[in-house]
């Protein structure tokens, strides 16, 4: 082998071994990602995750009936996971293990609120859950909203009690102490959408 062929041989090994450990990392960051975050992760296609759709109704002390259609989202994309991983410098994540966000369409009334909702796990492998909602305008709709919801996640099953806060026709709160209603929990039971 003449001297410039073993100068292309390698170039070319160390751009594969360049490709190969990008991709390698990818892989690594993904399966790592199966430990951190058992909720969001699993080598296991069968596994119930809590990322995924989730659908259920809910009342309030005024007796109007809350659709809660909603979407808890991936922890990391996988475009997001390449694009950290292609970068000058390699990042690590350190973001919560137990937090969680994602969008929800609230249907009340005839009316169609979409929100934000954040939240998160006792712990990485727990079932302990909580969160809420915020309005992506800003404005809460008038009377008892959904607000602080809590309780168990089990596989294809969320369990939650609700806080709900009451909201003025102006967009601003009201607690009235002597309301029993302000005081009332309501039941949230969410199944995986369809």
């Amino acid at each position: 082998m003449s001297y410039p062929t073993q100068i292309k041989v390698f170039i070319v090994g160390l751009i594969v071994l360049v490709v190969l450990g990008k991709v390698g990392c990818y892989y690594f960051d993904k399966k790592y990602d199966t430990y951190r975050r058992p909720w969001a992760y699993s080598s296991d296609p069968s596994k119930p995750l809590l990322v995924g759709k989730w659908q259920g109704t809910c009342t309030d002390p005024d007796q109007v009936v809350h659709q809660v259609e909603m979407e808890i989202f991936f922890p990391t994309t996988d475009e997001k996971r390449w694009k950290r991983v292609s970068g000058k410098r390699n990042k690590r994540d350190r973001s919560s293990r137990t937090f969680f966000d994602g969008m929800a369409v609230l249907k009340t009334n005839g009316k169609r609120d979409t929100c934000e909702l954040w939240g998160g796990l006792d712990k990485p492998d727990g079932h302990d859950i909580h969160f809420q909602f915020r309005p992506v305008s800003g404005v809460h709709p008038p009377g008892f909203n959904l607000n602080l919801l809590k309780g168990k996640w089990q596989e294809n099953t969320i369990d939650l009690s609700v806080d709900f806060a009451w909201f003025r026709p102006d967009g601003s709160s009201h607690y009235d102490s002597a309301d029993p209603r302000h005081d009332t929990n309501g039941k949230l039971l969410l199944t995986r959408a369809k």
